[in-house]
């Protein structure tokens, strides 16, 4: 089951407005036009890479997510706790509506997801029903 990230509103201005700036910036510089593609036309596809590639999947043995080139497989047997989350720390989700996923044998940082999914009540509950260790 694939879940696409919810995005809220503040997140999709920030991102296109960083990429109109950098494609208006890009046509504007006309003695270092090579240097302001090298530089801009990654930074653009990377945004969009985020925006529009940023999912989670409940696959057989492990939750799958994927937020442009980053990805983590957290296998169900290592999450120990899930919960609903407003933690606007640096993650997987491109919305303050989130899921926590702590798993065993990790830190604090290394050993917390957040993931932003569309319905996150529901898709919280189906990562409740794969997982057998959780500490609820």
């Amino acid at each position: 089951m694939q879940v696409k990230s919810k995005i809220d509103l503040w997140v999709g201005l920030v991102i296109w407005s960083v990429i109109v700036i950098m494609a208006g910036s890009m046509t504007r510089l006309n003695d270092q036009t090579a240097i302001s593609y090298a530089i801009g036309l990654p930074v653009i596809a990377l945004l969009l890479w985020i925006y529009f590639g940023t999912y989670y999947e409940l696959r057989d043995d492990y939750l799958f997510c994927r937020c442009g080139p980053f990805t983590e497989k957290i296998a169900y047997p290592k999450i120990k706790s899930v919960k609903l989350s407003q933690n606007m720390l640096s993650s997987m989700a491109l919305s303050g509506d989130r899921i926590e996923i702590k798993q065993h044998g990790k830190g604090y940082l290394l050993g917390t997801t957040f993931i932003s999914p569309e319905n996150r009540e529901q898709f919280l509950s189906e990562l409740i029903s794969r997982c057998n260790n959780l500490n609820q």
